[in-house]
């Protein structure tokens, strides 16, 4: 009998830890950003924060510090020791729109690729749930 269930394709260790590591930055952000709201707002500070969940401020600073591979207990704890929750949601990649953005080191390489004239263009802001960076925006002819 013939399999007739779609084949599982492989996906590289590259591409599992660029997102993994993409997502972690995600989850850091969304964190870090919130914190620096309530703080500005003079609604929580890191020791108010490590108070309410029984940790030292140190640890506080070094989760608001870098991305890290935080457990989801973890994530949910700070969250709520800030009176906040995740709203979670999940986006196929069939589903998002290709974009004309290309990263500046990709277009230095193309650069270098390509004879003649280097592209020239507008910069665009981006922004990646809180974080901003800036892309030369490739025109597509």
């Amino acid at each position: 009998m013939e399999n007739t269930s779609k084949q599982a394709k492989t996906i590289s260790r590259r591409d599992r830890a660029f997102y993994r590591r993409r997502f972690q930055h995600r989850i850091h952000l969304a964190i870090a950003n919130l914190f620096a709201e309530e703080a500005e707002a003079g609604r929580v500070t890191k020791k108010q924060l490590a108070d309410t969940l029984e940790r030292n401020a140190a640890q506080i600073t070094r989760w608001l510090s870098e991305p890290s591979n935080l457990e989801s207990d973890t994530i949910s704890d700070i969250l709520l020791g800030m009176d906040a929750e995740m709203d979670p949601r999940i986006v196929r990649f069939r589903d998002v729109g290709k974009g004309n953005q290309a990263h500046p080191l990709i277009l230095r390489i193309e650069r270098r690729a390509q004879p003649g004239p280097s592209p020239k263009g507008p910069f665009q802001k981006l922004t990646d749930s809180g974080s901003t960076a800036y892309s030369r925006v490739l025109e597509l002819t």
